[in-house]
């Protein structure tokens, strides 16, 4: 019975009660979970996440590889190298999430920073309303949103900056109607108002989702270090971290130009569903055709990887949930993921314990500080 209902999970299609089932069945033992890594193993063996379609097949398989010899596991793994953390993994994670309780330090606030120097500190829990150095309001926060409002009587464009701290996001709506959501670990800056320029300029550090409104007579352009995204009005994500080597575009709909900010006949044209890959250290752009949805996930609180390393993965986790990762086991760092874990709801124990039922591993964790090892 067991064995059916991990079958079911290792092909995503297990429902949240026979999740819920195979992972407390998991908890109950470590014979248990040495049991269930052995035929993660063997499913990733016989293909099973692209060609088996039945149990039937799969029993065929297990039955042929009941003893699989270190040496076949090994091979796989360095050809393919691809393991798989499934979407109902993320349930798991929820069902045994344990929420801290957020100490309410400086660091916990978003900041927001005025061209006066006058820094307001932004809370999750309550509204505040932002004047200019008049005293006139100019914008409002609801709930994890600060709205500013259009001003047409404005003579001088004024500045302001957004910082938003690790662990957390922030949705901002520009003077223009522009919406901008705001990763964790991002710094962006943008005018009060945008009525006196011929266009729309804003620069950022770190990662957005931008949801540009429409005026043609006013380009949308955001400077991101070495390139310049300019918009008529579209949608789309920019991950621009200056610990990346990279800098990263995905269109949702719309179209984008990106170009050299010191070089402008050095661009591209971005069509939807298409990723385009600045590397810092070769001023080239990369495009390729993508799934948007996977890019923009973290809105909705939720971290998704496809075949992505641990290493890039870690550096989200970081930032999610403002901690330090030492990975100290070269192997681990090389091996890629596929998966789905709601980030909003469980704690960095929780995924850390997840990622070992694949690869196992150890770690301590010190403060913020999470040292990996060989097991």
């Amino acid at each position: 019975m067991i064995q059916n209902l991990i079958f079911k999970y290792l092909n995503n299609q297990a429902s949240e009660n026979e999740v819920s089932k195979v992972f407390d069945w998991i908890e109950q033992s470590e014979e248990n979970k040495q049991e269930f890594i052995r035929l993660k193993k063997l499913w990733m063996l016989s293909g099973s996440y692209s060609n088996t379609k039945n149990l039937f097949e799969w029993n065929k398989i297990k039955n042929k590889l009941s003893a699989p010899k270190k040496s076949i596991f090994n091979q796989v793994l360095k050809y393919a190298a691809v393991l798989v953390l499934l979407v109902a993994g993320a349930h798991y994670i929820t069902t045994i999430s344990v929420k801290t309780e957020e100490k309410n330090t400086v660091e916990n606030f978003v900041i927001l920073e005025k061209s006066s120097g006058t820094i307001e500190y932004i809370s999750d829990k309550k509204d505040k309303i932002v004047k200019d150095t008049l005293g006139n309001i100019i914008a409002k926060k609801n709930n994890k949103e600060l709205i500013y409002y259009k001003n047409p009587s404005t003579k001088k464009t004024i500045y302001n900056t957004i910082k938003v701290p690790f662990s957390k996001t922030f949705k901002v709506v520009l003077s223009d109607g522009t919406i901008v959501h705001l990763n964790a670990g991002t710094s962006f800056t943008y005018p009060e108002q945008f009525n006196l320029a011929n266009n729309r300029k804003v620069s950022l550090q770190g990662e957005a989702h931008f949801e540009v409104f429409k005026d043609k007579t006013k380009p949308f352009i955001v400077e991101a270090n070495d390139v310049n995204i300019e918009v008529l009005g579209t949608t789309f994500n920019l991950s621009n971290y200056e610990e990346d080597g990279f800098i990263d575009c995905v269109l949702t709909e719309g179209s984008v130009r990106l170009s050299e900010r010191d070089n402008q006949e050095n661009a591209i044209f971005l069509q939807p569903n298409q990723k385009v890959t600045w590397q810092k250290n070769k001023s080239s752009f990369i495009a390729k055709d993508v799934n948007p949805e996977n890019y923009t996930a973290w809105i909705h609180g939720e971290l998704v990887f496809h075949k992505d390393s641990f290493t890039n993965i870690s550096k989200k986790i970081e930032r999610y949930y403002n901690v330090k990762i030492i990975n100290n086991y070269t192997f681990l760092a090389s091996q890629e993921f596929t998966g789905t874990i709601k980030i909003k709801e469980s704690n960095v124990e929780n995924i850390l314990e997840l990622f070992k039922l694949d690869t196992p591993f150890t770690y301590k964790k010190k403060q913020n500080i999470i040292e990996i090892y060989h097991p």
